[in-house]
């Protein structure tokens, strides 16, 4: 009988930990880069919901009469859903930076229109002979903010705001 020797070329365990640790390794950077991929851009889209209720909110103003805005040194709070539903709007007293009002909450998005009187503008212009009304009851200056979060484990929040004569 003549016997032959077999050559067993399998993997040793050595190499097929090595081998699943490799394929861990890769697996795990290849889903970090994914989600963190994910994340970025769900902060993205929410902060593009922001800047489309802050541009709707400043096309409202442009069209109200200077009448139907409060009188400076009021703000108007409006809270809105990340689905841009309108929840709520209230008037209330208070001074700059946003009234001293509260953060929103993580599910809402808030939007506050702080009035200041005409005399608070502070604007230069090219022409020495262009002037500002600054005594005059009839200009207002409001600045709208929008405050919501990003979303994601580390949520942080978001401000856009935009300043509006309104005459």
């Amino acid at each position: 009988m003549n016997m032959k020797l077999l050559n067993n070329s399998g993997m040793t365990l050595v190499e097929v930990l090595v081998a699943i640790g490799i394929s861990l390794i890769s697996l795990t950077v290849l889903l970090q880069l994914t989600l963190s991929n994910r994340t970025h851009k769900s902060e993205v889209d929410r902060s593009i919901i922001l800047k489309e209720i802050l541009t709707n909110n400043a096309i409202e103003l442009k069209g109200r009469a200077v009448t139907d805005i409060p009188l400076p040194g009021n703000c108007i709070v409006r809270t809105y859903s990340y689905q841009t539903e309108f929840q709520s709007e209230v008037t209330q007293a208070g001074n700059p930076p946003l009234c001293g009002l509260a953060d929103p909450s993580r599910e809402t998005i808030q939007v506050v229109w702080e009035v200041e009187p005409a005399t608070s503008i502070d604007a230069d212009f090219s022409s020495p002979s262009l002037k500002l009304p600054k005594y005059s009851n009839t200009l207002k200056k409001v600045t709208l903010h929008v405050r919501g979060y990003s979303s994601g484990a580390g949520a942080r929040l978001i401000h856009n705001q935009v300043t509006l004569f309104k005459r």
